[in-house]
């Protein structure tokens, strides 16, 4: 259901924000880095850096804007920790998961112009982002060893729902961004590993080009 939702809001955003008043449109390219979070403590993130680009269109009603956008996302990160044996506490296990993700992620923004200039605009903003899975790569590793049978294609959700805060600087036509995305729910949950679950936060920034 998800999926066909977020299809939907690729093909009708632009339609949507044609119909509006005064907008603007263009591209967008970004630099993001993943923190992976799980319901266990012991675990280590490793933050690995991603990219992302696509489009924006912003829709303006005085001080306040609408700004659907849609773009493609690569994120990654990487979870280690070292595993005890309540039998024998001498043994230990070390663990190493490590995550790739490709999806489209499209954020539905509500913005707040701070400082609105003739050539230099300050705004925040924030909203929900639903994000489309179309590819993943999963590893897990035990004692340096890679494991292939724990994970299922299943474990994946093929569609979460995140949240983006940020604040953006817009000068002449160049807009930058910078916001940080918190996951809402899981994007992984190995039932093999007692349902062990991960979700995904990014930070990012972003460098736009305001073609109108």
């Amino acid at each position: 259901m998800k999926k066909y939702i977020i299809i939907g809001l690729i093909v009708i955003l632009p339609v949507l924000s044609l119909a509006q008043g005064p907008i603007s449109f263009g591209p967008k390219i970004g630099w993001n880095t993943t923190q992976i979070s799980t319901q266990y403590q012991d675990y280590i993130d490793q933050m690995k850096n991603g990219v992302q680009g696509g489009v924006y269109f912003s829709i303006y009603m005085d001080k306040f804007y609408i700004q659907p956008e849609a773009y493609f996302s690569l994120k990654r990160g990487s979870l280690d920790t070292t595993i005890g044996n309540p039998v024998d506490p001498l043994e230990s296990m070390d663990v190493s998961q490590s995550f790739a993700i490709t999806s489209v992620d499209i954020p539905i923004l509500l913005g707040y112009k701070l400082v609105d200039l003739k050539l230099i605009r300050l705004r925040v903003w924030g909203g929900p982002v639903a994000s489309y899975v179309l590819d993943k790569t999963y590893t897990i590793r035990l004692d340096g060893l890679e494991q292939n049978d724990i994970v299922s294609k299943n474990d994946f959700k093929d569609a979460v729902w995140g949240f983006q805060m940020g604040a953006g600087l817009d000068v002449l036509f160049l807009t930058f961004d910078i916001g940080y995305e918190f996951g809402l729910e899981e994007f992984m949950s190995i039932s093999s590993l007692d349902d062990l679950g991960f979700t995904n936060n990014m930070f990012y920034v972003s460098l736009g080009w305001r073609i109108f």
